[in-house]
């Protein structure tokens, strides 16, 4: 019989990670660049970008000059923090890659993992905001993330899995190269504005 290995993925969930008066801007941002949206790509062997919609399905934003200093001074000041409870060491920040999503009626993330290409091997640590309009118009759209399995030739297989659901205002962090994906969103009125919005991101050795 095949011995395997099975680690458990490190995950740090954050309640209330912006004061009110930031999450309400941030919902109210989102809403006045709705037009500006784009749809999502997946990383090619290459480094570049290419749309799949068997494997990612949503809309996003990629520049972000009015929240990305916000997101990068909250995240820095909880690092350390951070990295002591996904049990990562302190190493040199290069960057913090972030965006902006939507992801609507029917729309998902197959399984992946954020740092499987060599243009982006620098990500360390993965983040995922939630917010969303009021009342919610979506159910759905859960993040899970699989521990991994290693076999005695080297090979990762997805094991247990956590599954968390978006509630307003949250964060969630873990390593960049954990298994993960995210479960299709039902959203009957079918708006941008009612989708399962996040702004997620990386922070790059």
């Amino acid at each position: 019989m095949l011995e395997v290995w099975q680690h458990p993925t490190p995950l740090l969930v954050l309640d209330e990670f912006l004061v009110a008066q930031e999450w309400a801007g941030l919902l109210q941002y989102t809403m006045r660049r709705g037009h500006e949206f784009t749809r999502s790509g997946v990383l090619d062997t290459g480094g570049g970008s290419r749309t799949d919609n068997s494997y990612r399905r949503s809309q996003v934003l990629y520049e972000l000059p009015s929240c990305k200093e916000l997101f990068v001074d909250r995240i820095t000041s909880y690092l350390p923090f951070v990295l002591a409870r996904l049990r990562q060491p302190p190493f040199p920040i290069s960057q913090f890659e972030i965006q902006l999503t939507a992801t609507n009626h029917g729309q998902f993330f197959k399984m992946h993992r954020d740092d499987d290409s060599n243009a982006v091997r620098s990500r360390m640590i993965t983040f995922i905001y939630y917010f969303f309009r009021e009342p919610k118009g979506f159910d759905g759209g859960a993040l899970r993330v699989y521990d991994s399995r290693v076999d005695l030739y080297g090979n990762v297989t997805p094991g247990d899995f956590q599954t968390i659901h978006p509630s307003q205002n949250q964060m969630i962090f873990f390593p960049s190269n954990s298994l993960h994906e995210v479960l299709p969103v039902n959203c009957a009125s079918g708006d941008l504005a009612d989708s399962r919005f996040t702004v997620n991101g990386w922070v790059h050795r």
